[in-house]
């Protein structure tokens, strides 16, 4: 019977899908106050899709770190653009979640599910948007270490992430710092700002999406 239930143990750690993590680092560029978007290149997680979950840690280089104002609440989002080697149509289903982590590793709100939008040339999928906006509570004035995805892969085969030129990452809202360096501790909100970061905002991603399409 012993023997019976090792056998059916190793059973299905071999058939489970097999979750596990994937560090990148991120470098933010210039420190200070940003308003709008900062974009920031995005190393491919190179991995097959075979139906498994995996963990995404972003860290960023040199100490950096975002800071999230009061007046940031609400706006600030992150979209990570991963490239896939030319997925035929239909499109690819990815899900998830994610949340932020602060200088001790600890979350900043609560987990949130991933948006994921593909990215297309027509005739096949050659990467995908994973948008994550969230949810900071009551924690700003805050400073974001790191960001942790739990994503699920498509069951494709054949397919995955790493295949050609890096992708991209953008941080927006209407107002965030880049630090270290001298940062304001706070910035309380400013009214008219919301509709200026949305369309800042709006903007700089229909632009990336169009240099990825003809880069694609």
């Amino acid at each position: 019977m012993h023997l019976l239930r090792l056998l059916a143990l190793a059973v299905f750690l071999v058939s489970a899908p097999f979750a596990f993590a994937i560090p990148i680092q991120v470098d933010l560029g210039p420190t200070g106050k940003v308003y709008g978007s900062r974009p920031a290149d995005l190393p491919a997680p190179s991995v097959q899709f075979e139906g498994q979950s995996i963990a995404i840690d972003f860290s960023f280089l040199n100490g950096e770190f975002i800071r999230l104002f009061t007046a940031t609440k609400n706006t600030f989002q992150i979209d990570a653009f991963f490239r896939i080697n030319s997925a035929p149509l239909p499109e690819l289903k990815f899900t998830g979640s994610g949340f932020l982590i602060d200088n001790h590793g600890a979350e900043i709100g609560p987990p949130v599910d991933l948006v994921a939008l593909p990215v297309t040339d027509l005739f096949h999928e050659i990467g995908v948007d994973l948008l994550l906006r969230p949810l900071t509570s009551n924690a700003v004035p805050a400073d974001v270490y790191g960001i942790h995805l739990d994503l699920t892969l498509p069951n494709s085969p054949g397919f995955e992430f790493g295949d050609g030129p890096v992708g991209g990452i953008m941080f927006g809202g209407n107002v965030f710092g880049i630090g270290p360096g001298s940062i304001p501790r706070d910035i309380v909100p400013d009214v008219g700002s919301t509709a200026l970061f949305l369309t800042i905002t709006l903007g700089g991603l229909i632009a990336m999406r169009a240099s990825v399409t003809s880069a694609g």
